[in-house]
């Protein structure tokens, strides 16, 4: 008997949370113990009612992902998209080694773990933040602000351009700050991410939040995002009817940028704005993926509202490296291709490549690789130009931000005393 869940759109959100599609199917799956894995399928699929492959129920599409969950002598047990909801049966085992890749489809998070200054948009205060990813969207914040040491509860981020607001899961409301400069919970509607400009923002200022990154890159652990990503995956780069022109033929480019400024500062940034930019600026180029100005171009673009700006192109290695230590990324130019150079580790001499697309010429993973510089400089990975990124707000801009705070807190205290 066929199964279907309707809890999400046929075509995957950016944030949608795959253990929730996983959990509604759980009374169907063979072998609960099995760690699920996912992957996108170049082709359409088979899909059957049982791991015996006597009886068809269904396809599961080109270009769409899977979650395998249990496996057979011949046969995998999978969740696959369908065009209203997801459907759960089984596939063959050696047409999914040659048709399917796998990747890391776990919850995205727009904001990477770590340490922030969470500066407030309309005030500029800001205060120390250490935050850490519960799942569903929410995350906890480890804190000295004794306001928010106080709230029990976790935090949703919702993105809006260049700034983020934070919501109170508990109480269901936002975090501001009042006339009085006090951080305050004020009630507003649900408000939805969206990575664009927009003329008519959902909350005012004081409910705006930026977020920059302190100490180290966001690369401990590193997240590589894909081309094949279904959220994007068959989403139109450019004018072009075939596969060629989908995103997951031809935005190696775009998602490179992606990749780059989560690794650099923590932001993740939808790589359907940047391919949307490329198209209408003529940096996407048909037939041959994207011209290389677009990484300036973006940077121009979006580097102040995501945090990261275009430092220099480079064409020597040895370079790069020296840029990657001090806290940079790296954009690579390989044949045909490229790909991002997120970090260098001095201990082992290697270098950490993001590959939105791998293939065995170069030869990459979907789960990012550690390379030494042999490999970086050969075969499918020998580069032409490097792209370099920094971030555009440093430490001692905050720094001064801070010391601001402390002589107003001090002044205040100094006027109570009186």
């Amino acid at each position: 008997m066929q199964t279907t869940i309707k809890i999400q759109a046929a075509s995957p959100g950016y944030f949608d949370n795959p253990q929730t599609i996983y959990n509604e199917f759980k009374g169907k799956i063979v072998d609960i113990s099995y760690e699920k894995q996912y992957a996108f399928l170049k082709n359409k699929m088979n899909v059957y009612e049982n791991s015996s492959g006597s009886k068809k129920i269904a396809s599961a599409p080109k270009y769409s992902g899977i979650i395998v969950v249990s496996k057979a002598s011949g046969y995998l047990q999978v969740i696959y998209e369908k065009k209203k909801g997801y459907g759960i049966g089984w596939i063959e085992k050696s047409k999914y080694h040659k048709e399917a890749i796998a990747y890391n489809g776990s919850e995205k998070q727009l904001i990477g773990n770590g340490k922030y200054w969470v500066q407030n948009k309309k005030t500029k205060e800001g205060i120390d933040i250490t935050i850490t990813f519960s799942g569903n969207q929410q995350y906890k914040f480890q804190t000295e602000d004794k306001y928010l040491k106080s709230q029990d509860t976790n935090w949703e981020l919702v993105r809006e351009y260049d700034h983020l607001y934070i919501k109170n899961v508990k109480e269901d409301k936002y975090l501001s700050i009042d006339q009085d400069g006090n951080l305050v919970l004020v009630k507003h509607g649900d408000i939805k991410n969206n990575f664009q400009k927009t003329d008519k923002e959902a909350g005012n200022e004081t409910m705006q939040w930026q977020f920059i990154r302190l100490q180290n890159k966001n690369v401990t652990p590193y997240r590589n995002f894909m081309q094949f990503d279904p959220a994007w995956a068959r989403k139109d780069y450019g004018n072009v009817s075939d596969y060629s022109g989908k995103m997951a033929a031809a935005g190696c480019g775009v998602v490179a940028i992606t990749n780059a400024v989560y690794a650099l500062n923590g932001q993740f940034v939808d790589p359907m704005l940047f391919a949307d930019f490329a198209v209408k600026k003529h940096y996407r180029i048909i037939g041959s993926g994207t011209q290389d100005g677009v990484f300036k171009g973006a940077a121009k673009e979006f580097g102040e509202a995501y945090g990261f700006s275009y430092v220099k192109t480079s064409y020597s290695l040895s370079e790069v490296r020296d840029y990657l230590q001090k806290g940079y990324v790296a954009i690579s130019h390989v044949p045909g291709h490229y790909v991002t150079i997120a970090d260098f580790n001095p201990k082992t001499k290697k270098y950490l490549v993001l590959d939105s697309h791998p293939i065995k010429s170069r030869p990459t993973s979907s789960f990012g690789n550690w390379f030494k510089r042999e490999r970086v400089q050969r075969g499918g990975l020998t580069s032409s130009a490097f792209y370099i990124y920094g971030t555009r707000v440093r430490t001692t801009e905050i720094d001064r931000v801070k010391n601001i705070q402390f002589q107003k807190e001090l002044f205040n205290f100094m006027m109570l005393l009186r």
